[in-house]
């Protein structure tokens, strides 16, 4: 195994850099506060997220070096491609439709719920995003360029 790197290394790698990223950009393009009206700007929550990120990652770095190496399956290709394809479709219907989609399809396919769980799980959830983040937090959501030509 000497040369390879082992997937219990990597993954804390990646995490730590897509915090990275997260923190450079609630800094940079979002913003934290506004001083003008005492309120957190859009970048604050995904700062926060991204420390916390951050932090777990290089624990995990340190701590990867005395597990044994791990294999990578077949079901986190699923959550992989997911995630990917979940991506796009923020770009290109926002992010609330399409992590409707993702969170039924999720449950649906991969879950294997059956419906009453499905639609019960989803309109919590629903509800906990739009009135906790959007509503309570006011943070706003990527629309998507879908929406944005339409609007």
């Amino acid at each position: 195994m000497k040369g390879k790197i082992k997937l219990n290394v990597l993954f804390p790698v990646v995490t730590a850099v897509l915090s990275v990223v997260w923190i450079y950009k609630g800094l940079m393009e979002y913003g934290l506060w506004d001083a003008a009206s005492t309120s957190p700007k859009d970048g604050l929550f995904p700062c926060i997220i991204a420390a916390v990120l951050l932090l777990a990652s290089i624990f995990n770095i340190i701590g990867s070096f005395k597990e044994e190496p791990v294999t990578f399956e077949r079901n986190a290709w699923y959550l992989l491609g997911a995630l990917v394809l979940m991506y796009y479709a923020t770009e290109f219907i926002g992010m609330l439709p399409s992590l409707f989609i993702f969170y039924v399809l999720w449950l649906k396919l991969y879950a294997k719920e059956n419906w009453k769980n499905t639609i019960i799980a989803t309109v919590a959830m629903f509800v906990i995003i739009y009135f906790g983040f959007q509503v309570g937090l006011k943070i706003r959501f990527p629309m998507g360029s879908l929406f944005q030509m339409l609007g």
